[in-house]
């Protein structure tokens, strides 16, 4: 590959390498779930929320919230709802992955999934930087979906699979 095509294959792959660390970051380095949320589809915040939700059916339901207006609510850029700081909470006491800003990263060259859809890694920076063929790393799959307007999101974290809402819903 000459230089250029080099430089034009970074160039494409930027915008979905620069959204999965945005999420990453804000969510596991950061522990901030309400930046984190802007760089999720509105379809994980769908799933997410139902997931959450599910066990807690008949709870919500006896104090007056209906699921489905929650997970609505939820799938908003900036949730406004009653219910949403208690699964802020909840979902960064569960975040417990030790990612940093020095020690992890995601993998350049994603998988093309679809032609909307790619497979970012993120994983701790091997030694040296660089991730050599044939060696293997553990690594949080980060589904990214693009849709015009707001660019890449995540689309899943829990698996490479999309997710589908349901109650509960199938996150792969």
């Amino acid at each position: 590959m000459s230089p250029d095509e080099d430089d034009l294959v970074h160039a494409t792959q930027a915008p979905v390498l620069s959204a999965a660390w945005a999420f990453a970051g804000a969510f596991w380095a950061d522990r901030d779930l309400d930046a984190a949320w802007l760089y999720v589809d509105p379809l994980l915040r769908r799933c997410w929320a139902q997931m959450w939700l599910f066990p807690l059916l008949d709870v919500a339901r006896e104090d007056g919230h209906d699921p489905e207006a929650v997970v609505e609510a939820f799938t908003a850029d900036v949730p406004d709802h009653d219910l949403w700081p208690p699964f802020a909470r909840t979902q960064l006491r569960h975040a417990d992955l030790p990612v940093d800003r020095e020690t992890w990263g995601v993998k350049v060259n994603p998988e093309l999934i679809a032609p909307d859809i790619e497979l970012v890694h993120l994983m701790p920076i091997p030694e040296g930087g660089v991730l050599y063929p044939g060696e293997t790393r553990t690594a949080v799959p980060l589904l990214m979906r693009y849709e015009d307007g707001p660019g890449w999101r995540l689309l899943n974290f829990v698996s490479p699979a999309v997710p589908a809402p349901g109650w509960p819903p199938a996150m792969g």
